[in-house]
Order: structure tokens, then C-alpha cells, then sequence
């Protein structure tokens, strides 16, 4: 969808909310790795770059309610009242009529599908620390330093 987010924008009668949920790149990159064998980790971390780029981007000027994967997974009913909640809140959306049960969350939301999570690295030299304790690690490519290689 973030691809063509923008064509689809320009269709619309009104302004669309997006809701933008991310996953940690190293569980993209490593879904990716076990689903299609030969296909690196490092092809899909630059996947992940290229497809949450567009999403920012495509998305730039509209609102926008963030939310990542784990928090979904750890608790799907407070964090889909708290994109309902934030929608409404900020973006206007209005408030459904009704709060979404236990039963209708899970018919949507598997946690027992998020097979391939990140391994918490406490190896890897730190390249650099940002906000909220996200950290940058050195890590060693399987391709030769300067190549271009895509696949």
C-alpha cells in the first residue's frame, strides 16, 4: 500500500487517517530469509528501508497514527483502542460506536503467527544511540565492501 498510496489519495473524496504500523527490520528481513531460502537478510533490510521510506513519504501531509508490531502483539485490544483512540483524538476520525471485543480483535490479530522475532544482540559494537534506546550495531555484510549487489 505505501507504494501507491499517493494514486489512491488522489481517488479519494475526502482525506484519509493513516494508521502506519512497522516491524522491526531484523524480523522482516529474517521472515523474508525463511520464507524464500537464498534471499539474505541483507536484501531485506533494505526492503524494509525502501517500503517504510515510501510509506513516510507517500504518507507526508496526512494524518498519520503510529504503531509497531510488538505493541500489537504484546496487547492487540489496548493497542487497538489506542489507535482508535488517537484517530479520533487527532486525525478527527469519528469514534466508532462501540469498542471492539476480546473475540473481534483476535479474529483479526494472531500473535502465534509472529514466528521470527528479533534476537536482543547484547554483542555488535554500537555505532550510535537514539531516541526511546534505539541503537545502531556494526555487523559484518556477506557482500564485498563497495558492491551494489540487490539480491
Amino acid at each position: 500500500m505505501c507504494i501507491a498510496l499517493r494514486t489512491w489519495v488522489e481517488l479519494l473524496d475526502v482525506e484519509p487517517a493513516i494508521v502506519f504500523t512497522y516491524r522491526h527490520p531484523l524480523e522482516v528481513a529474517m521472515s523474508l530469509q525463511k520464507q524464500n531460502r537464498g534471499f539474505h537478510a541483507e536484501r531485506g533490510l533494505r526492503l524494509w528501508i525502501v517500503y517504510n521510506m515510501r510509506a513516510i513519504e507517500n504518507s507526508a501531509g496526512l494524518c498519520r497514527v503510529l504503531s509497531n508490531n510488538d505493541d500489537v502483539m504484546a496487547n492487540p485490544i489496548k493497542e487497538v483502542q489506542r489507535i482508535s483512540d488517537e484517530l479520533t483524538k487527532k486525525c478527527g476520525v469519528p469514534r466508532p460506536p462501540h469498542r471492539l471485543s476480546e473475540d473481534v480483535v483476535k479474529q483479526f490479530i494472531d500473535s502465534t503467527l509472529h514466528h521470527n522475532k528479533k534476537a536482543d544482540d547484547k554483542k555488535g559494537k554500537v555505532l550510535a544511540t537514539f531516541k526511546n534506546g534505539c541503537v545502531a550495531k556494526d555487523f559484518k555484510s556477506i557482500f564485498q565492501e563497495g558492491t551494489q549487489n540487490r539480491n
